[in-house]
């Protein structure tokens, strides 16, 4: 048995470094593409990336989804008028919108459409507000869908901000692959992202978990790094985190001092698991926020250098 435990404390703490490894590599990349003063804002390959919001009203989200400077993207925000209508006033006259025609399409079936609004100022041409009787997130999500632009969907919630280079992190490893083989780019690295390809979501009916299971394994991409703002009691999770790794490494000297083997193994592969999430959560910690609270620190990245 005490065997055993030390070869499974032992594949534990290979795993974490394994997993460690993988991070920083993707840490390494995202630097790469933020020292690359030369990029423009062309497309390769036509790659356009529509962001779907529910549930977002606040316009200092907008704000934040608004600020790539990546060209082919698009912001469409669903918002229910009669359940929120001072927000839905406030981004109307915000953003100067217009009533344009609503799609119709047969692919994605939508309902409870009332219209559908773009703006009139150049620098929000991108922006879209659908006013639609709130059923369910999938619902409004469905008619962001099918509003949408462009072939790939990022669905957004409530107080989900962009970190400043995600959009250009996500099209750069779009790039990567021949056109339209990527279904399914995931990120399970802090808030959870989820960039979806059209095709996969009117095969599927719509979003849910059927638009994933729905997609090949040779189609789908797991990013090991992270695309939203952390949450604000990022600091106060690493320091408990912290104090936990102290109380482990005194059990685990308290035990090699008694000899109880068993209880070493099992602490040092909590200890593993730990020490990666720790140092997973530093590796992408970014600097201090300059625009709404959040971390906007790379704003020039993607301008034309002459």
């Amino acid at each position: 048995m005490t065997i055993l435990l030390l070869l499974l404390a032992t594949c534990a703490i290979a795993a974490a470094c394994t997993l460690y490894g993988v991070v920083l590599r993707a840490r390494n990349r995202r630097r790469l593409l933020r020292s690359m003063r030369g990029v423009t804002c062309d497309a390769p390959d036509d790659i356009g990336i529509s962001i779907l919001c529910t549930g977002v009203e606040d316009p200092a989200q907008l704000e934040n989804l608004l600020s790539s400077e990546y060209t082919r993207y698009e912001v469409i925000a669903v918002l229910d008028s009669h359940r929120h209508p001072e927000q839905f006033r406030q981004l109307a006259a915000r953003y100067r919108m217009i009533g344009v025609e609503p799609n119709r399409t047969d692919e994605l079936p939508v309902t409870g459409i009332r219209s559908m609004n773009r703006s009139r100022r150049r620098c929000y041409r991108r922006l879209v507000l659908i006013d639609r009787a709130h059923d369910t997130p999938e619902g409004d999500l469905r008619a962001a869908a099918a509003a949408a632009s462009f072939d790939y969907l990022l669905p957004v919630h409530r107080g989900e901000y962009l970190l400043d280079d995600s959009i250009l992190r996500l099209v750069a490893e779009l790039g990567n692959y021949p056109r339209n083989e990527l279904r399914l780019l995931r990120s399970c690295l802090g808030i959870p992202l989820t960039l979806l390809h059209r095709e996969a979501i009117i095969a599927a009916g719509g979003f849910g978990p059927r638009a994933l299971r729905t997609i090949p394994r040779k189609a789908r991409k797991i990013l090991w790094e992270p695309f939203f703002c952390p949450p604000r009691h990022r600091t106060r999770r690493i320091r408990r985190s912290s104090v936990a790794g102290l109380t482990i490494a005194g059990i685990v000297l308290a035990s090699a001092l008694a000899g109880h083997w068993i209880i070493i193994a099992l602490s040092l592969s909590v200890a593993a698991v730990l020490s990666v999430t720790i140092c997973t959560e530093q590796i992408f910690a970014e600097p201090p926020a300059s625009t709404y609270g959040y971390p906007i620190a790379w704003r020039d990245l993607c301008k034309f250098r002459h």
